[in-house]
Parts: C-alpha cells; structure tokens; sequence
C-alpha cells in the first residue's frame, strides 16, 4: 500500500532540477510551456486542492499524473548535451558523447533495477500514521502466508487453525500458487480429522492467540514437524506450522 523509497534516485533528482530549470528557462517555447503547465497543475491541483477524509496536503499519491512530465523533464538534459556535442564537437568525437550518455543511462537502469530488488524493504515500522501502519501490517503477513503456501505447492491442503486476526487474500495467492486447497478449522479440538485425499499433504497454520490448538494438531498429526513462517512486530509471535 505504501512506498518507502524516494521517487528517484541521486543522480536522477539532479537531472529533474536540470531539466526543469531548462524548461524554465526556455517557457515562451510552447513545448516548454506545456510541460511546465502540465506537471505544475497536477502537482498543485491533485496534490494540494483534493483532499479526501483524513488527508492533508500535499498528497505525493496525487502526482502521479505528472509522472511523464518528470520523465520528460529528466530526458531533456541528456538529450540537450547530446545535441550540443554534434554541434559543437568534431564529427569524429560525436561518436563519444553518445557512449558516454548510453553508458550512463545503462548505469542508471542496473541501479534501479538493484535498489528495488536488493536493497528495497516495505517497513511497516517507519510509519507515523497507526492506521497505515496496521494496514501494511496487514499487508505484510498476507505476503508471508502466500509466499509459504507458494512453497507448498498445489499437492498440498492449507488449514488454518482458529480465528484468523488476518483474512486471507485469494487475488493474491492465486498468482503464486494454483490448485491449493485453503481450509479453516475454527475449533479442532471438537471437529473431526480432516479425511485423507491421495496425493495431498496437509499443512497447517496458526496465527497469534491460536497456539493452544498445536497440542491439538500434534496429537492427530504426529508425523508432521513444527516450524514458522513470519517475524516478529512488537512482541506477536510469529505464525507457527505444522
């Protein structure tokens, strides 16, 4: 639900205030002026003007109708230094400011593609708002629980034991695992054993305030083995399985 990153990275946020003070500065060229007037109405209409209940401006959410006016605004340097090299280079030396802005841009694509993937992290934690931060809390476990049934496999049966604090996603489990049975046993100290189904294991799950139903679980289920399959915020134990 949220994003926990800047927009852009270092050198990208220089390009954008390059550009826009090029834009700026060449206003009265219609293209320009366009830009300009595009990226600054949404900026102070969508991010300034509409609100909605328990928002206040700006909302960053808003502006991203402006987002192609950013992109353009990033271009326009490198596509202005390019420019001015074959003016005012060699022809032989052309060759060389293009290596240089394709290197660049190359470099630029490796660094987002690596702070997204490898350094990104969705911290529930670093929110000020309580209500976003239980949101994402939401949010999050919902990913483990989908990420640790994916890792089953459709050959498997998912139970979950008591009342889940969480209710469960199926838009988003359905794109990482097909074919799985999903099960809720609420009290299974007084419902009968789940009936064996060739070629399906069983796997299952309790959440926090659930955990007195493992004796249970054990008891009918010996030949399975423990484990978890979440961390821990602030004190809550973290999902058990079995």
């Amino acid at each position: 639900m949220m994003y926990y990153a800047p927009l852009l990275l270092t050198a990208e946020a220089a390009l954008l205030v390059l550009g826009v003070a090029l834009l700026t500065w060449r206003w009265r060229h219609p293209p320009a002026f366009l830009l300009l007037l595009s990226g600054l109405a949404v900026l102070f209409v969508g991010g300034t003007l509409v609100l909605y209940p328990n928002s206040s401006p700006p909302m960053p959410a808003h502006w991203t109708p402006a987002f192609p006016t950013f992109f353009a605004a990033i271009a326009l340097p490198i596509g202005a230094s390019v420019g001015s090299a074959r003016v005012w280079l060699p022809t032989k030396w052309r060759w060389i400011t293009a290596a240089v802005a394709v290197a660049s841009l190359v470099t630029l694509a490796c660094a987002n593609i690596h702070f997204y993937f490898h350094k990104y992290y969705a911290n529930p934690e670093s929110l000020r708002n309580k209500r976003y931060k239980a949101a994402q809390r939401l949010y999050e476990v919902q990913t483990v629980q989908s990420r640790y049934m994916s890792s089953l496999g459709s050959a498997y049966r998912v139970v979950v034991v008591g009342k889940a604090p969480y209710p469960y996603d199926t838009e988003i489990t359905r794109y990482v695992v097909q074919g799985q049975d999903y099960i809720v046993a609420y009290d299974p100290q007084t419902q009968p054993p789940l009936a064996s189904v060739a070629g399906k294991g069983v796997a299952f799950v309790l959440f926090p305030g659930n955990e007195h139903f493992m004796n249970t679980i054990r008891e009918r289920y010996p030949s399975g083995r423990a484990g978890r399959c979440a961390i821990q915020w602030d004190g809550m134990s973290s999902i058990r399985t079995w």
